[in-house]
């Protein structure tokens, strides 16, 4: 059973929240230090993400964890941005040219090892470009062993750091590599390295139209589920919403097969509110909201329910979640 329930954050809600319709954003974009003094702010937040060469790089790093000790925070992970770039649009890993594709495995291997500066064992990989958008674009096979060798030689190269993949379906591209699940784990058993694992985010398997608990179960059963993502969406584009603001029953039985399995990871934020709401209160909410999630399924009759689930009975475990949720609400 989940004894404590570790939350963190991106920097993200502290962004500008530009987008492809609005160039400069929505609000100004904090300088990293203000960003993280004021996530400190957030009751029950204990760890950061961090963006490899964006919001921290290999100079900055000692003095990030500087502050991060100060204010009592975790470096949880940082992500590896090899998408951003415009040379990284046919891919990193995957880049025909693999001049790029040895420039992009130093970048991660660089990031791997910032990690273990700012105190974490963790990176995450969100393989944006790495994907292709129309037929006859790409040579499959090709763009498979690619990406499965530029893991290994990095997971190789920094092997007490540990690598998650984080899936989507698409955009930016058309049809992104890990896509799903089950197709990246594929990829991680042809990769072969224990130090690889998956980043679940919540609305990239809802809108893989994954039932996230599903997965969720999955990737714990394989001990490769490294990092969670909330956020929340309508199962068709990922709009990064605030976590149990759309889904709230597939994300309490999210919250369910956790506690079963024993995650003990972190639980990250990962939102996007660019028009309107302090960023502070934005990810006080968020951090309530995963908080109080966890704890109601501790109050649920677990034995009854399991008890359901083998007789795959939903009703009676739909009427059983109805009752004891609303009559908390007095209703």
């Amino acid at each position: 059973m989940v004894e404590s329930i570790r939350v963190a954050t991106h920097l993200g809600p502290f962004s500008s929240h530009a987008d492809r319709y609005s160039l400069r954003g929505f609000q100004p974009a904090l300088p990293v230090e203000e960003r993280l003094r004021r996530a400190a702010q957030v009751k029950g937040l204990g760890g950061i993400e961090l963006n490899f060469r964006g919001l921290v790089d290999e100079n900055s790093a000692p003095s990030i964890k500087a502050l991060l000790d100060e204010l009592g925070l975790a470096c949880v992970s940082i992500s590896q941005n090899v998408w951003a770039d415009g040379k990284w649009g046919l891919g990193a890993l995957t880049h025909p040219d693999p001049a790029l594709r040895r420039d992009a495995i130093g970048i991660l291997i660089a990031g791997m090892r910032t990690a273990k500066v700012l105190g974490s064992d963790l990176v995450s990989l969100w393989p944006a470009q790495e994907g292709f958008d129309y037929p006859f674009q790409v040579d499959y096979a090709h763009l498979t062993d690619w990406f499965v060798g530029g893991l290994r030689e990095c997971a190789d190269a920094v092997p007490d750091v540990r690598i998650c993949i984080e899936y989507k379906p698409k955009e930016p591209r058309a049809h992104i590599l890990a896509d799903t699940a089950a197709r990246t784990m594929w990829l991680l058993d042809k990769v072969g390295r224990e130090n690889v694992g998956v980043l679940l985010d919540v609305g990239h398997a809802l809108y893989a139209y994954e039932n996230v608990a599903q997965s969720a179960v999955m990737l714990m059963r394989e001990g490769r589920l490294f990092l969670l993502h909330w956020n929340d969406n309508y199962g068709e584009w990922d709009w990064d919403m605030l976590p149990a603001s759309v889904r709230f029953w597939e994300l309490l039985e999210l919250a369910f097969w956790l506690r079963e399995y024993g995650y003990s990871g972190w639980n990250s934020i990962d939102v996007s509110v660019p028009r309107g709401g302090d960023p502070v209160q934005t990810i006080q909410l968020c951090t309530n909201n995963i908080q109080r999630i966890y704890r109601l399924t501790a109050k649920l009759d677990r034995e009854a329910i399991l008890a359901n689930l083998k007789c795959a009975d939903a009703l009676a475990n739909l009427r059983l979640l109805s009752d004891q949720v609303f009559a908390a609400l007095g209703v």
